[in-house]
């Protein structure tokens, strides 16, 4: 009887209306990203242009909770990321923070300031390595194409399955031991 008791409340009761706490985000087309990207508190701060990819892990901060023990108070600031920008798996990006277009910031890097356009950052703090054209005229012999039906996965950020993955491994396993690289 008590289960029928608590089923019944439970039916009858009113419920909160659903909230959307990630309604009118700023983000251009074309853009990969995840809900766990984005600040938790304040995501409608962030500003993210067209084409770029913010990878798992790599979060995008709008607040600072760090004043609140001793101010009970928080530090809260926009973040601006320009077109075609890559946010490397696990990066941080700090509230204030602007990153220019074209740019990429390394797997783990902290981004406490600013990034110029065609800038590559890495670090904790992040700190700039070279250009974006540097990089891509030092690293070019170690590019691989990757089977079409893969990269558009990746590109449109769609589920892969297991299969999906092992054909992309084969493919680049091949290459590999080929020494068949894209020049």
């Amino acid at each position: 009887m008590h289960f029928v008791k608590r089923l019944f409340q439970r039916m009858t009761s009113k419920r909160e209306p659903e909230v959307d706490l990630y309604q009118r985000l700023n983000i251009g087309p074309g853009t990969h990203w995840s809900i766990a990207n984005l600040d938790g508190i304040a995501p409608q701060l962030i500003t993210i242009g067209r084409d770029c990819m913010i990878t798992p892990r790599a979060m995008i901060l709008t607040h600072d909770a760090s004043f609140f023990i001793h101010t009970r108070r928080y530090r809260f600031a926009p973040v601006k990321i320009g077109d075609r920008v890559f946010v490397g798996y696990g990066a941080i990006i700090m509230p204030g923070v602007t990153i220019g277009e074209n740019s990429i910031v390394g797997a783990g890097a902290v981004v406490t300031r600013d990034v110029p356009s065609n800038t590559v950052v890495g670090g904790v703090p992040a700190a700039v390595l070279c250009s974006t054209d540097e990089l891509m005229s030092r690293e070019h012999h170690d590019l691989f194409e990757l089977p079409e039906s893969f990269a558009n996965q990746v590109a449109q950020a769609l589920p892969m399955t297991p299969a999906d993955v092992l054909n992309c491994q084969n493919h680049v396993l091949k290459l590999i031991h080929s020494g068949s690289v894209n020049d």
